[in-house]
């Protein structure tokens, strides 16, 4: 038996958002299988629900503090390797490390998402302390690797996953809900656009669903009543313009509902064929994206069809496949 820590700097900011949650759904997955000892470091004050199999720890919050307290507390715990659900690891740690870089915005000028410079500083020189580096899709790999310049660690494409629903997926006649949206209120989520997509039809007088912004800060939900909502709604609208992921679309594909999504590579990437997608930065095609879902019930029943069995691609198990791999080479 190995010891092996976990390390949730990503539980430590309030709600659990994307990264939280396909964190929890992999570890919970890894757990089930394994034969290691798991020890979760949770910030203090943090609060996240029990994973059977794994034990919590108190840990550090905090950028300096983890550098200057996770090192020893590792020891104390007899870790031997610490798998982070961050790019950010302890840069003289005990044990090998293993860092979780889940999107680059400074490297797509276009997004216009500003990075100070100590933290662009400060990733490139975790991410080449690392053992081993994990991205969730091509594209975030692939800024990984122009980032470390070929100098650090093996990067892998190690997508996340989510569990299917229970009870399965609705028919699309049973669709009679809002529009929802899944994510924060950061600009990169196009929450703003998106909405005046929405007045758009709405002043055509088009008779549509209404639009349900859910995520914090304003409307953070339960799992359960995230399902419900992901079982129900009209559709799911996913019109961001910059994801390094996008954990929504895989949860959408997964309830089987109706998707409309900007046209990244990591959604693709995710949804292939199965979702209509749309320009982010058209207002235009995100109204013609809505109607054109809302109107084609073929279309509705192609993709509350074809959702699911894409998801099953990126399920929590398959995550943890590459944890159980990943964990073998670096500590052999």
């Amino acid at each position: 038996m190995r010891t092996i820590a976990f390390d949730g700097a990503c539980f430590g900011d309030g709600a659990i958002t994307g990264v939280g949650r396909s964190f929890l759904n992999a570890l919970t997955a890894y757990a089930q299988t394994t034969g290691n000892d798991c020890l979760l470091l949770v910030p203090r004050g943090a609060s996240v629900e029990p994973i059977a199999n794994v034990r919590r720890v108190d840990a550090p919050r905090g950028g300096l503090r983890r550098q200057r307290q996770l090192p020893a507390l590792l020891r104390a715990l007899g870790a031997e390797l610490l798998h982070s659900s961050v790019a950010a690891v302890p840069l003289r740690s005990p044990c090998p490390t293993l860092a979780t870089v889940h999107d680059l915005p400074w490297l797509h000028p276009e997004v216009g998402e500003p990075t100070g410079w100590w933290r662009r500083f400060a990733t490139v020189r975790s991410l080449r302390s690392a053992a081993r580096v994990l991205a969730p899709s091509t594209m975030t790999m692939r800024d990984a690797v122009q980032l470390l310049g070929g100098r650090g660690p093996r990067v892998e494409l190690v997508p996340h996953g989510t569990p299917a629903p229970t009870p399965p997926a609705r028919a699309e006649a049973e669709r009679d809900g809002p529009f929802v949206v899944l994510g924060d209120d950061r600009p990169r989520k196009n929450r703003g656009r998106v909405a005046a997509a929405h007045r758009l039809l709405s002043a055509a007088g088009q008779p549509v669903p209404a639009i349900r912004f859910v995520g914090p800060p304003g409307d953070y939900v339960s799992e359960a009543d995230k399902s419900e909502l992901l079982g129900s709604c009209r559709a799911v609208v996913h019109a961001a313009r910059f994801e390094g992921f996008g954990l929504p679309v895989l949860e959408a594909l997964a309830h089987g509902a109706p998707l409309v999504c900007a046209d990244l590579p990591p959604l693709r990437e995710i949804a292939g064929d199965v979702a209509y997608y749309v320009d982010p930065d058209d207002t235009e095609s995100i109204r013609d994206g809505l109607l054109a879902v809302h109107e084609d019930r073929a279309l509705r029943a192609r993709q509350v069809a074809d959702g699911p069995p894409r998801a099953e691609r990126m399920v929590p198990e398959r995550t943890a496949e590459h944890w159980h791999r990943i964990h073998a080479e670096v500590l052999a």
